[in-house]
């Protein structure tokens, strides 16, 4: 499942800052993205968060702002996280911190699948629950958006996946479904052996994403 070219840390680390700042971090389904980060996260109820992977600071700006205590870690020192390490070394970086919930967003793609369940340990043992989020190989094609009524709204989506060979994303060892491995019920099956509860699904607006929210210890 690897391929040839930049990825990893060795492409993660060296990225500009606009990188994540650029106007296509600020398109309205990116946007729903991040707001859906938070709402998820919000509903968890958490004191004290980690964000592994801080991209643009969007999601830790807001949480911050609503009262949440937030630690940053990211693999780029030029994002300004509070801690610059791979997600190995958080452990020990980390020794006797205690989180409510670590939330890992498009960041296991950048690491090969190999590393998968041994990343998803770290993940486990940095907090009781985790929100997760990966990127689906497959395109999509339908409508996404919001039905309303006056100030009342539901999302509404119809559509399908097209099952054809692409090339993956710049930067990602692999993504939902480009491998036999990789399917969603394969990668559930090994956080359930983690965690106690795991929901998954598609972000609403941005079916690009998809969100796994693990929660307790199994």
């Amino acid at each position: 499942m690897g391929r040839q070219g930049k990825v990893g840390a060795a492409r993660e680390a060296g990225l500009a800052r606009d990188h994540y700042t650029g106007d296509a971090n600020f398109t309205p389904e990116h946007l729903h993205s991040l707001s859906f980060q938070i709402l998820q996260l919000r509903s968890l109820r958490p004191r004290r968060v980690l964000e592994v992977g801080i991209g643009n600071g969007f999601v830790s700006t807001f949480l911050r702002q609503s009262g949440i205590e937030v630690v940053t870690a990211d693999i780029n020192p030029a994002l300004g996280a509070d801690i610059c390490a791979p997600l190995a070394e958080l452990p020990e970086r980390l020794r006797g911190e205690r989180f409510d919930v670590v939330s890992c967003c498009e960041v296991l793609e950048h690491m090969p699948f190999e590393q998968f369940g041994a990343n998803l340990d770290v993940l486990r043992g940095l907090a009781p629950n985790a929100f997760i989020s990966l990127p689906g190989h497959f395109p999509w094609l339908g409508f996404a958006g919001r039905f309303g009524i006056h100030n009342r709204f539901v999302n509404v989506c119809l559509g399908l996946r097209i099952p054809c060979r692409r090339r993956l994303t710049d930067g990602h060892y692999w993504e939902i479904g480009s491998h036999w491995a990789t399917r969603r019920s394969a990668l559930v099956a090994q956080m359930r052996e983690r965690f106690a509860r795991v929901d998954s699904g598609v972000f609403p607006m941005h079916r690009y994403h998809y969100f796994f929210r693990c929660e307790g210890g199994a």
